[in-house]
């Protein structure tokens, strides 16, 4: 087992997942494999096999998305064989029934529009309030890629926005609807030569020239108070909102990943679970 789990975990290297993914693809793994040992010696699982073992998972206190975590790494396993070996597990009739515990806040659209509609967007604050729903619900972006983001990096002309590379992630664009291509520029044109022109970031503060995600999820709980929103959200929220907004739209997933920056379609997949409890809580 342990030769069969380096051979998976080189595997995932080649094809180029985070190092961060492959730790926890390799530790879930290796807990499947534990579990075929006591279960049947270590061989070769079949389908029933596998379904036990999920049904185990369902009698611990795990959470719904660590159980599908185990599944969907038994699913890429499957493929390791079937790419490597011409093997394969039989895992698609296979589904997680734990009820999910959505913890990430999401606005409905009809909030989003209250907390844009709560900004006076003739002072320079205002404008800077509405750059940042903008960039983080408009745009998907996560914190930090608006925090790092500079002017240089937004073409509006094209309408997209230069995503630069990170440490855990990849250059990306990012497409801009005409409605955030009219708010960043107001700011840029009107705001941001008041508050702090000097600046190579586009979102800067009147003392310093970059603002940080402290200052900016207070700001989005001022526009949600002055929107009547009691909401425990944060930026992320906006974040969570526009994936689970497309979704409703009809999107497809792949779109969504490539808008979102994910690496991997399992990143995305969490919002049709999101979109299944959120429907629930908000018609029940």
């Amino acid at each position: 087992m342990k030769t069969e789990l380096e051979n998976f975990e080189n595997w995932l290297i080649r094809l180029g997942y985070a190092e961060s993914t492959i730790k926890g693809y390799v530790r879930l793994l290796a807990n499947f494999f534990k579990y075929l040992e006591t279960a049947c010696g270590g061989s070769p699982p079949n389908q029933k096999e596998i379904e036990n073992f999920i049904k185990d998972l369902h009698q611990t206190k795990l959470s719904r998305q660590s159980i599908q975590g185990h599944l969907n790494v038994i699913n890429r396993y499957s493929e390791f064989l079937e790419k490597t070996k011409k093997q394969k597990l039989a895992v698609n009739k296979i589904k997680v029934e734990r009820e999910i515990k959505t913890e990430k806040v999401i606005f409905t659209q009809e909030e989003i529009t209250q907390l844009f509609s709560s900004i006076d967007g003739n002072t320079p604050q205002g404008l800077f309030d509405k750059a940042l729903l903008s960039i983080h619900y408009g745009c998907g972006l996560r914190s930090k890629e608006g925090i790092n983001l500079e002017p240089k990096e937004i073409d509006f002309n094209k309408g997209l926005i230069y995503i630069k590379p990170s440490k855990n992630y990849q250059s990306r664009y990012v497409p801009m609807s005409q409605k955030v291509i009219a708010d960043l520029a107001a700011y840029q044109d009107f705001a941001r030569v008041i508050i702090n022109p000097n600046s190579t970031y586009l979102l800067v503060g009147k003392t310093k020239p970059q603002v940080n995600g402290q200052f900016l999820n207070s700001r989005l709980k001022t526009i949600q108070e002055k929107a009547n929103i009691n909401k425990k959200a944060s930026l992320h929220s906006l974040r969570h909102s526009i994936a689970t907004h497309l979704l409703q739209q009809g999107m497809e997933l792949e779109y969504i990943g490539d808008f979102l920056g994910h690496k991997r379609l399992d990143s995305t997949q969490i919002y049709t679970h999101i979109l299944e409890e959120w429907k629930t809580l908000t018609n029940g």
